[in-house]
């Protein structure tokens, strides 16, 4: 009795709690069911706080009390809504899950849902918790309503949004109606995988070594049930990525013992250990290689069911399945009207009635939304598969074609002058938008106002980029187009001149402090090369031959030095021309960048030059000291440092200058002004 009465002191059983004084709360759970539904202010009970506290001997001493009273705690949340089912699932505590559900008996908590009726298989999934999922799904293996909360967003849709496409695989092959589930704002998981820029290679921008790296990277492909078979027997878990020798393929391939194989694995997991080729981020284009085949497999999974996967339908149990074949059917036989009809009048279902009540907008089909964000394997696939998506427009009359103008995507371009007949891209060329832009006013935008900007170096680069991405798509349309006014009668030349009118601003303020910097530097090196020259080593001999003439390292001196004063007086013209221009939008195509090119490059040849001959002019004062094969040597070594530094600094700007200069089409742009 003392007991009993002790415990209807909460704030008492509270303090035991939040001091985590485990063994007092395990005997109160004991000998007195009452406490098991005690709230710890808002967290919950105490089981609860034990599984986010992760204390997992806890929990199941806890559990037992549970089990053996009244069982109705289990059910019981916090203030987010959350059952202990959810927290041990969110937390990846798969053992955790193990005891509360127990064999099985208790299974119906995975049905369980929270306020946004988010059930703890949704929170796994969320967390990211990929042993966790496999482990709950096995309960509910055919019912789809513990995989879509009350938005309709589905656990496919976040595993998609989360870059999980491993995950993503699992998900669609334990719950396939998961592929045209549509949430409340008419988006289907197709739709964001169309974004997801990083799952396919046509998304990634790697430099050429990284890219030879790519390809040195073999990475194995697993089926859907096979990886749910591995994380079924993997008790551990530790599936964080897939290894690049896979050892059951050594074992087969190579018929070696599984310790030869298990070895293999183990040098390649301490390669990336090592200091020197940790420089290299070989992990890093592994996660890439990786991701893209996942991607990649992800996609050939939609692509299993094209059409179902494009339009979506959404997930209503009420749905007739003869009423669905109908509508797949009408959908394949004639896709454009179908798919302007039910942007037209919309879905009868409650989640699209929904969305039309707070977007009255027609958003992008996948299709172009993949020609948005420069996606070409989701292109190809879905123009293989159903082949009118290439007609497809939005709201705003924009084809794929005008969309990838705008968006800065110029390898979706090339990929549709190459892969698709002449007749059709000339159809797609034609078209305007609502506002009767044509494909060359879309050029004719700066980057910034597109949200798309070029990666490259100073301001004055995002113009010169500009330049090339007008005349580029200028090169495609038909001449009659320069002259083409929109809506409001301007025409592209007129478009591109107002609203690069900022930019162009930003990008002479830009060209000028770089070139008054570099010529300050350029005349310093200049003065000090001529004062050089004049001051010959070891003097002169009464005959005026200087002393030390013969000896190499004076010759060094003699030609170093003249080759400083040349190229600084060289590089000071050139940044002085730059100065004096003036700085139209014609003169950033190539006359800019030509001069800033040649002045960057002289005056790092001036640098150097002015180093070598003040180390073979120093040479003769350390000479008789110290022998070439110690101190000195490293010494001028040493001296060479601030000329790498320099080199190493404005490398990024040299490679985009020659980029600019002599690429004919730009590179793909970046969503974003930052990274």
């Amino acid at each position: 009795m003392e007991i009993a009465s002790s415990l209807h002191h909460e704030p008492e059983f509270w303090e035991l709690v939040l001091e985590e004084k485990w063994q007092e709360v395990i005997e109160k759970y004991r000998q007195d069911s009452k406490c098991h539904t005690i709230e710890i202010q808002g967290r919950g009970t105490a089981l609860h706080v034990a599984v986010s506290s992760g204390c997992k001997d806890v929990v199941k001493n806890l559990l037992e009390a549970i089990v053996n009273h009244d069982k109705s705690s289990l059910t019981m949340v916090d203030k987010r809504g959350a059952t202990p089912l959810h927290l041990a699932a969110y937390r990846g505590f798969t053992d955790m899950c193990e005891n509360i559900i127990g064999k099985g008996e208790r299974g119906y908590l995975i049905q369980q849902k929270n306020e946004m009726g988010e059930t703890p298989l949704f929170w796994a999934v969320r967390a990211r918790k990929r042993l966790v999922f496999v482990y709950l799904q096995q309960f509910c293996p055919t019912d789809i309503n513990v995989a879509i909360d009350y938005n309709n967003t589905s656990i496919l849709h976040v595993a998609i949004q989360s870059e999980m496409f491993d995950l993503a695989i699992m998900i669609m092959y334990c719950y396939p109606g998961l592929i045209s589930t549509k949430d409340n704002d008419g988006i289907i998981p197709l739709e964001i995988l169309a974004t997801r820029t990083s799952a396919f290679k046509s998304g990634c921008r790697l430099s050429w070594w990284k890219q030879i790296l790519y390809y040195c990277f073999t990475i194995s492909r697993r089926n859907a049930k096979t990886t749910l078979e591995l994380f079924q027997n993997n008790e551990k878990g530790d599936y964080s990525a897939i290894e690049i020798y896979d050892v059951d393929k050594l074992e087969k391939a190579y018929k070696i013992s599984p310790s030869l194989a298990q070895s293999c694995h183990n040098i390649q997991t301490s390669i990336f250990k090592w200091s020197i080729l940790s420089l290299l981020d070989l992990e890093g284009i592994k996660k890439i290689k990786t991701k893209h085949t996942y991607g990649g497999q992800l996609l050939e999974e939609f692509m299993k069911k094209p059409t179902e996967s494009y339009i979506g339908g959404g997930f209503n149990p009420d749905l007739d399945n003869l009423e669905r074949g109908i509508e797949m059917e009408e959908a394949l036989v004639n896709f454009p009207t179908f798919s302007k009809s039910k942007k037209e009048k919309g879905d009868t279902s409650i989640q699209d009635i929904k969305k039309n009540e707070t977007n009255s907008d027609v958003k992008d089909t996948s299709y172009l939304i993949a020609a948005s964000h420069g996606i070409v394997e989701m292109m190809l696939d879905l123009q293989s598969n159903i082949k009118s998506v290439i007609y497809e427009t939005n709201s705003n009359n924009e084809n794929a074609l005008l969309l990838a103008v705008k968006n800065r995507q110029p390898h979706v371009i090339q990929w549709m002058k190459n892969n698709l007949p002449d007749g059709v891209v000339n159809h797609l060329i034609l078209q305007v938008d609502k506002n009767e832009n044509t494909v060359l006013h879309l050029a004719a935008y700066t980057s910034f106002e597109r949200e798309n900007t070029w990666r490259m170096s100073g301001v004055a680069m995002q113009m010169m980029w500009d330049i090339k991405w007008y005349k580029y798509i200028k090169e495609l349309v038909p001449e009659h187009f320069n002259n083409k006014g929109n809506k409001e009668k301007i025409t592209p030349s007129e478009v591109f001149k107002e609203k690069h009118k900022e930019l162009l601003e930003s990008s002479v303020n830009w060209l000028k402090d770089t070139a008054e910097s570099c010529s300050v530097v350029a005349a310093l090196i200049a003065g000090v090369s001529f004062a050089t020259s004049g001051s010959v080593p070891g003097g002169n001999q009464q005959t005026g031959q200087p002393t030390l003439e013969g000896q190499p390292a004076f010759e060094g001196f003699a030609i170093s030095s003249l080759i400083g004063l040349y190229f600084s007086v060289t590089a000071l013209i050139m940044f002085l021309a730059i100065l004096t221009s003036r700085k139209e939008v014609e003169d950033f195509c190539r006359n800019l960048p030509m001069k800033l090119l040649f002045g960057l490059c002289s005056l790092f040849v001036s640098i150097v030059a002015m180093f070598v001959s003040f180390c073979a002019g120093h040479f003769f004062v350390l000479t008789d000291k110290y022998t070439k094969g110690s101190i000195l040597f490293y010494l001028y070594i040493s001296i060479c440092l601030p000329v790498t530094f320099y080199a190493a600094v404005q490398f990024p700007l040299f490679i985009d200058l020659v980029k600019v200069i002599w690429k004919k089409v730009p590179p793909p742009s970046v969503k974003g002004v930052l990274l």
